[in-house]
C-alpha cells in the first residue's frame, strides 16, 4: 500500500502534497489528483498517494521527452522553467547525479534510469527531504505507469529484477537495522 503525506504540516511542501516533483495545478486529469475543490495548496497539485505523485511526475516528464527534450539540458528547462527556479544549478545537480552531460542524449529509457532520474529531481525539488521518499516508492509509481511510449524511444517499465531481488534486499537490510535499533532502545 502506497504511502501517504497529505496534509501533514510537519512535512515539506512537495511530501505533504505528496507531489514530490512539485508539479503545478493543471486541468491535467492525473489518477489519484485531490480535486481542487478539496485542495489545500493552492499553486501545486495534490494527490491521494505518493505513488499518484510520483506517477504523474514520471508521465510528465516521459511526455516532455515525447517533445523532444531528450537531453537533461532540454528535459529540465521544461520541466523547471528559469521563470521559477534557478534552471542551470537544477540542470547541472540532475545531470552530476545522472553521470550524463548536459546536452547528452536520453537515448534509453528502463526502470532504471526512471528511478535515477527521479532521485536526481527529488535531490532538488525535496532538499535533504528526498531520504523520504524510498526507491521502493518509486518504483512502485513505475511498475503503475503501464505501457508507456514515446515517438522517440520505448519505455521499459519492466520492474520484475527489481521486484524479485532489490525490494526484498532493501526491506533485509530495513528490517535488521530496525531490529537492531529497538533492541539497543530497549
Amino acid at each position: 500500500m502506497s504511502k501517504s503525506f497529505l496534509n501533514n504540516p510537519s512535512k515539506v511542501r512537495g511530501l505533504r502534497n505528496n507531489n514530490p516533483g512539485n508539479l503545478i495545478r493543471t486541468s491535467i486529469t492525473w489518477l489519484g489528483k485531490v480535486p481542487f475543490t478539496q485542495s489545500e495548496d493552492p499553486k501545486f497539485e495534490q494527490f491521494t498517494t505518493l505513488s499518484y505523485g510520483l506517477r504523474a511526475m514520471l508521465k510528465d516528464l516521459i511526455n516532455d521527452i515525447n517533445k523532444g527534450k531528450n537531453t537533461v539540458q532540454l528535459l529540465i528547462r521544461e520541466y523547471a522553467p528559469p521563470i521559477e527556479n534557478d534552471t542551470n544549478a537544477y540542470i547541472n545537480s540532475v545531470s552530476k547525479t545522472l553521470g550524463y552531460k548536459p546536452t547528452q542524449k536520453i537515448t534509453s529509457i528502463n526502470a532504471n534510469f526512471m528511478l535515477r532520474l527521479v532521485r536526481a529531481i527529488l535531490k532538488v525539488e525535496l532538499g535533504q527531504s528526498n531520504i523520504e521518499v524510498a526507491d521502493s516508492d518509486i518504483l512502485e509509481a513505475i511498475s503503475n505507469l503501464g505501457e508507456v511510449s514515446t515517438s522517440i524511444l520505448k519505455v521499459d517499465t519492466n520492474v520484475s529484477f527489481f521486484k524479485k531481488f532489490m525490494i526484498p534486499i532493501l526491506l533485509t537490510v530495513g528490517l535488521f537495522f530496525y531490529t537492531y535499533a529497538t533492541q539497543i532502545l530497549i
